[in-house]
Parts: structure tokens; sequence; C-alpha cells
């Protein structure tokens, strides 16, 4: 009798440590973007501003996704350790973790960590008008991993560039001032819901 309920409690014991935790994930927010494919502008670290290059904004649009569906997800582990998250077209699956999300009444902020693939988004909506700037930056250059190393042996102080999680934000890249071999600027609406 004594042994049977001892694998009881052992086999219960087994059982609740193999099921994992997991955190609700919560739509924070949800919008309907469509920007303008005549207003894509683009630059580059090696821009030579004698030379005009004409953009194939429909390349652009079917890479970075000129129609998009944009979601704010928060990973609500604990009120101390919660995560948001940005899930669109391009950072789809899980989402890429934000370094900064702000919503007032009339505005909308948000800006991503640097992602493993080393880009970031960024986003500011009026969301009265709808009216949307967002920027794409590309960090991926062998110049960019070189300086990032570079720095980080160089450093006096302590700090990392990277915060603990290993993630690089905008702020940090503008400090130490560290350019994007590639920038796209967007222009259009983005409303919340679905739909436009």
């Amino acid at each position: 009798m004594i042994n049977v309920n001892l694998k009881k409690i052992f086999l219960s014991l087994i059982l609740c440590a193999s099921f994992e935790v997991h955190a609700e994930t919560i739509n924070v927010l949800k919008l309907s973007c469509k920007y303008d494919p005549n207003l894509i502008k683009k630059t580059t670290t090696n821009d030579d501003s004698s030379k005009i290059e004409k953009l194939d904004t429909q390349q652009i649009c079917k890479s970075l996704h000129c129609n998009d569906v944009v979601e704010v997800l928060k990973d609500d582990k604990s009120n101390a350790e919660a995560e948001y998250r940005l899930r669109n077209s391009w950072f789809n699956h899980q989402g890429i973790l934000l370094d900064d999300f702000s919503m007032t009444e009339n505005t909308i902020s948000i800006n991503t960590f640097v992602s493993q693939a080393y880009f970031l988004e960024s986003y500011l909506i009026d969301r009265v008008t709808g009216k949307t700037k967002r920027t794409f930056y590309r960090f991926d250059s062998p110049d960019f991993f070189y300086n990032i190393n570079k720095l980080e042996k160089n450093k006096t102080d302590k700090r990392s560039l990277f915060n603990k999680k290993g993630k690089l934000s905008l702020k940090t890249i503008e400090s130490f001032s560290l350019e994007p071999w590639e920038i796209f600027y967007f222009e259009g609406k983005c409303l919340e819901g679905i739909g436009l």
C-alpha cells in the first residue's frame, strides 16, 4: 500500500515537472498599415550625393511590405518581467522584442531592439489621423560588426553595449555614432484595427 502511494506521488511529481509554465500572450495593439510607394526614401552609408538612384519601390514593397498588419504583443510573465514584442510581416512568428513602446491619447511610438539578423524597425503614429512614419534600419554589414567588436574591446568602462539579454538598442547605436548601412523611410497610414 505504501509502495503504491509512493509511486503515485512520484508520478505526480514527474508530471508536474514535465509541464512547462507558459506565459499568456496578450495582444495590446493591432494596426492595419498602408505605405505610399511614391514616398519611400532610402539612404546608405556610402551614398554619393551627386548620384540619384531610382528606387525599385515595387521590390521594396514586396520585401518590406507596404500593406501590413502590425501587432504589439505582451508576454505577461509577471509585472516586473513583462516583455513587449512587435509582430508584422517582416518579424513574424513570435515577433521581435521591443526596446521602447509608448501609447498616448494622440501618438504611438514603437522601437525594436536590433534583431539577431541585425535589422531594426521604428514607428511613429498619429492616433488621430493615422499618419505614420516607419523607419527600417539594416545593420548587417561587415563594417558594423567590426565597429561593434572594436568598441566592445576598447571601452574604458565595464558597461556592455548590449543589455542583460544581449540586445542592442537604437539609443546605444546612436550614442556611439554607429551607422546602419541602409535605412528605408516609409510614410503612410496605420489605423487601429483591421482593414483600411
